[in-house]
C-alpha cells in the first residue's frame, strides 16, 4: 500500500508540479522574435553583434566605432532586461560584453568594461 502512494505521489509531481514549474521558469526567458532597443535588436541579434565585435577587433578594427556601436547593443539589453528581468542569458549577454570591452586597450575601453562589471555585479550578484 505505502509504495502505491509513493509511486501515486512520484507520478503527480511529474505530470502536474513539474510542468507548472517549467512553465514558471519557461515564463522568465524573452521569445526569441521579440525585439528591444531602439534598434529593436532580437536576442539572437544582442549575442551575433558582441560575437562579431570581438572577432572584428581581433582583425584591428577601430576599437572607438566597436564601442559606439555596442552602445546599441547596451540599449538593448537594458530593454531586455526590463521585459524579463530574471531571464539568465542576459547574464552570459553581458559577460560576453564586459570581455570584448576588456579587449580594448583604451581607457575607454576600460571604462566600458568597468560600467558592464558593475551592472553585472548590482543586478545579477547572488544576494
Amino acid at each position: 500500500m505505502h509504495s502505491r502512494i509513493g509511486f501515486l505521489g512520484a507520478l503527480f509531481v511529474l505530470l502536474v508540479a513539474a510542468p507548472v514549474a517549467a512553465q514558471q521558469h519557461f515564463s522568465d526567458l524573452a521569445p526569441a522574435d521579440e525585439y528591444f532597443g531602439r534598434m529593436k535588436m532580437s536576442i539572437l541579434g544582442i549575442s551575433n553583434t558582441i560575437k562579431d565585435a570581438g572577432l572584428h577587433l581581433d582583425q584591428g578594427a577601430d576599437s572607438m566605432a566597436i564601442i559606439d556601436g555596442l552602445a546599441f547593443t547596451e540599449d538593448a539589453i537594458r530593454d531586455w532586461q526590463h521585459h524579463y528581468p530574471r531571464d539568465p542569458w542576459i547574464i552570459r549577454s553581458l559577460t560576453a560584453l564586459r570581455g570584448v570591452y576588456a579587449k580594448i586597450p583604451t581607457e575607454r575601453g576600460a571604462a566600458c568594461a568597468r560600467r558592464v562589471a558593475s551592472w553585472l555585479d548590482h543586478d545579477f550578484a547572488p544576494k
